[in-house]
């Protein structure tokens, strides 16, 4: 039984979206640690370069949000909740808009290497099993 179905779907939860709430948790904590260490050394004067120092803690900021959004929601999308899904879905327009920002003003590939993050975990939550296990993109549900 789905979680859609009133179900908890633990026993039918397909791998994605395990590898998506882990995933959830993993780079969340990951981002939130780098986030953290990079306002403390912003406050030390002279460790980062002083003119991508405002761009820098532009994107800290936006990756601490994502972070502590990932984190809170991990535990939604292994349980199936369809709240934690869109919020997972938010959560990566906001990383992918970050990633944008911090790939065309300090660091292209972390940009990049974060959009790709971004994709990964939304992507697999709305598309095939793992849209199916969430109680959407069902065949054979008749249609108006």
């Amino acid at each position: 039984m789905t979680p859609a179905e009133g179900g908890t779907g633990n026993a039918d939860r397909p791998a994605v979206v395990t590898a998506v709430a882990v995933l959830c948790w993993l780079v969340g904590t990951v981002e939130l640690i780098l986030s953290v260490l990079l306002i403390v050394l912003a406050a030390i004067r002279g460790i980062l370069p002083a003119g991508e120092t405002g761009n820098i803690l532009v994107s800290t900021i936006g990756y601490l949000i994502v972070a502590i959004a990932y984190i809170a929601v991990g535990f939604g999308v292994f349980r199936g909740a369809d709240l934690a899904r869109v919020i997972v879905l938010l959560a990566s327009v906001v990383h992918l808009g970050v990633g944008l920002y911090t790939a065309l003003t300090t660091q292209p590939v972390a940009g990049i290497l974060s959009m790709g993050l971004a994709v990964a975990i939304a992507l697999p939550l709305w598309v095939g099993r793992g849209a199916s296990w969430f109680g959407h993109g069902r065949t054979g549900a008749p249609t108006a």
